[in-house]
């Protein structure tokens, strides 16, 4: 949790959340999301300006998320999604310096090599995954669920990890279900 001195309570916070990995809970919809996680970000100390942009693989019939002040963006499969959300979130970083990023997706490890190098430039990075993420390959990453891996993005960096380690981003995880409840994340941990 940031104290009230920190630089990241009264910074704006870009939501990035992929409705496809991490989807509307039954008795939600996204206006109540959206409160959800403002009201778990408010109790953790970050108070700042919340923008939410969420990514699904098709179009809705009815706008919910509009109606709710959600950006959505129709980004296609895991793949089309992924590429979106990292090369808007890259963009919305250059413009949002010093800022709190939250990703809400399938399972942060694919995110985390790619802003290793944002935590150096004060970004805090959030993360928000199921209660039980994908296994990932030792060696190679690719989820053990059968899903193809996601290929390395052009002009970013690398993960340089080897087998059992991580990059290493200190933040705050929810589960999803917590935080699309407006719960508190699960500890702060250093990865």
């Amino acid at each position: 949790m940031p104290s009230s001195t920190t630089i990241y309570a009264e910074a704006k916070t870009g939501v990035f959340w992929d409705v496809e990995d991490c989807p509307i809970l039954n008795g939600l919809d996204p206006a109540s999301i959206s409160q959800n996680i403002k009201s778990a970000l408010a109790n953790q100390g970050y108070r700042g300006e919340i923008e939410i942009k969420a990514y699904k693989e098709k179009k809705t019939i009815r706008n919910d998320f509009q109606l709710a002040g959600i950006n959505l963006i129709i980004a296609g499969d895991r793949h089309g999604r992924f590429k979106a959300m990292f090369e808007q979130m890259r963009f919305w970083m250059i413009e949002n310096r010093a800022s709190n990023v939250l990703i809400i997706s399938r399972d942060k490890t694919d995110h985390t090599p790619y802003l290793q190098n944002w935590t150096a430039r004060n970004y805090n990075i959030l993360f928000a995954e199921p209660e039980n993420p994908p296994e990932k390959c030792c060696n190679c990453r690719a989820p053990l669920d059968k899903d193809k891996p996601l290929e390395p993005i052009i002009g970013s960096a690398e993960c340089e990890s080897k087998c059992g380690t991580e990059p290493n981003i200190e933040n705050e995880d929810w589960v999803w279900t917590s935080l699309a409840m407006g719960g508190g994340p699960l500890t702060k941990t250093k990865k």
